[in-house]
This record gives structure tokens, sequence and C-alpha cells, in this order.
């Protein structure tokens, strides 16, 4: 697995990053993804990963009541979340949750096909990249788009410089998961697919209190417990000088299209 930790699961710290990320960022990442999924009415979407429903929610409204979107994720809190808020968008009649990891895709959908795969901020998740790869190659329709995207190695680059400074640390370490999008799941994407882009996108946060910015910090698989006292004093001495904490959320986003012939 090339990523662990304690957020893999946990719902109200990945609900108050998506959040965070609305509040204060000054771009649309579902935007973004929607436009490299090209998603239209009728289609039969595959979201692995899709936690609490934030991409999941507005696929089921733009594919219209022809479409079906399944939900696929490791942690039930997070499907049970998400069928709440389909029940809430009225939408619950398009969406179907299983509760499993990406490393079983083959086994979990044996009879099912799909016009399109998302995994956002997930992929990586998986033990094994080339087998999940090839897995959703093969539950593609002709045709079909898999869309997946992650963190770039300078990824929040301004925060984590900030809490490590923290620890008396000068360099960033680099995390599996920008290891495996911008190596090891872009090239074994490539090797399996007939076109694929590496596209991506930018989202400016603007953190306008120390409270703000340790509410992000605290949901972020960055936090850590053991210098929690030191990081809102270092965030309130920030603040005493500057009106606004920035940081940038970098994200690579890799796009994989299935030849119809």
């Amino acid at each position: 697995m090339f990523v662990t930790g304690k957020y893999n699961t946990d719902t109200a710290a990945l609900d108050q990053r998506i959040n965070s990320h609305d509040k204060f960022g000054s771009n649309d990442l579902n935007r973004w993804i929607f436009e490299n999924l090209q998603l239209s009415n009728g289609l039969t979407v595959l979201d692995l990963g899709c936690g609490t429903g934030k991409q999941s929610i507005p696929i089921a409204n733009t594919i219209g009541e022809k479409g079906i979107v399944y939900s696929v994720d490791l942690s039930q809190e997070a499907l049970d979340a998400l069928t709440e808020k389909a029940c809430s968008h009225q939408v619950e009649g398009r969406i179907k949750t299983l509760c499993c990891d990406h490393d079983n895709l083959d086994r979990t959908f044996e009879d099912n096909q799909f016009d399109r795969i998302l995994s956002s901020y997930s992929l990586y998740y998986t033990s094994d990249a080339e087998h999940v790869i090839r897995s959703i190659w093969k539950k593609l329709k002709a045709g079909g788009i898999l869309f997946y995207c992650g963190p770039s190695s300078k990824n929040n680059l301004e925060l984590k410089k900030f809490h490590y400074s923290i620890l008396g640390k000068k360099e960033v370490p680099i995390v599996g998961a920008s290891i495996f999008m911008e190596g090891v799941g872009r090239d074994k994407t490539i090797e399996v697919f007939d076109k694929v882009d590496t596209v991506s996108f930018e989202n400016i946060l603007r953190f306008d209190s120390a409270q703000a910015l340790y509410s992000y910090w605290s949901s972020y698989n960055l936090y850590d417990k053991s210098i929690d006292s030191q990081f809102v004093y270092a965030a309130q001495e920030h603040f005493k000088n500057n009106n606004v904490f920035e940081t940038v959320k970098r994200v690579i986003g890799i796009r994989a299209c299935k030849s119809s012939i």
C-alpha cells in the first residue's frame, strides 16, 4: 500500500478537509474532474474511494435517471454518510454503495462494465498498482475513460514547510501518494491504456485566522498530536504579522482512454 494513515477512514476529518477546500479555496476541483470525465446522460460510473460523496452526488445529478453510480469505499461510515446525502439530494435511486478495497475490484464487479471510472485522492491506497490498473482496464467499456487524481510532490508545500519547521526540519519528505501519482501509477497506466494524458490543477487556500489554519491542519494526514500546542502557538504568531496564510493544493490528474476498436 502506497499510503497509510488514520484519516483513510475518518469521515469527520474528510468532511472537514472538504469544507476547508470549499471555504478557503479559489478553484473548483469537481469542475476540473468532470471536464476530464466527460459525463453525459445515462452513463454507468464507478467512483473508487468515494468517501462521503464529494463526486458521487453531483455525478448522479449529471448522468440523469437512466444513469447509475457505483460508489465504493473502504469505510462503511463514509458510505452511510453518502447514502444520507443521496437521500437529501433525491438521487438515492441512482447510487449503489459497496464497502471494499481497490485490490478486490475484479472480484467485486465480475459481471459489471463501466463507461467511466473515477478515483479522486484514492487510487494510491492500492497495494498492487499494476493489478488494480489492469482490473480497471478490463472493467471499462470500449471507448471508456478512467480519470484519477491525487497530490503532486509539491502539494501543500507551504503548509508542510510550516509543519516541519516546528519539528526543526528543513526538508519536506516525499509521500507515497505523490510517488504513485508521478511514478508507478502513471507509468503502469501508460503501459496498459491506449491513450494517457497527465493534467494538473491548483487551488490556493487562503486561511484568515489561526483557528482556521489549525482546523485544516488537524484534519489533514500531516497532523501530529505531539506538536499540537506548538502548532497553535506558531499559527498565532504568524497571524500577528500576517492577514492570511496561503498554501496551494497541487493536484495531478491521469486521464486514460480505452480504445473503442
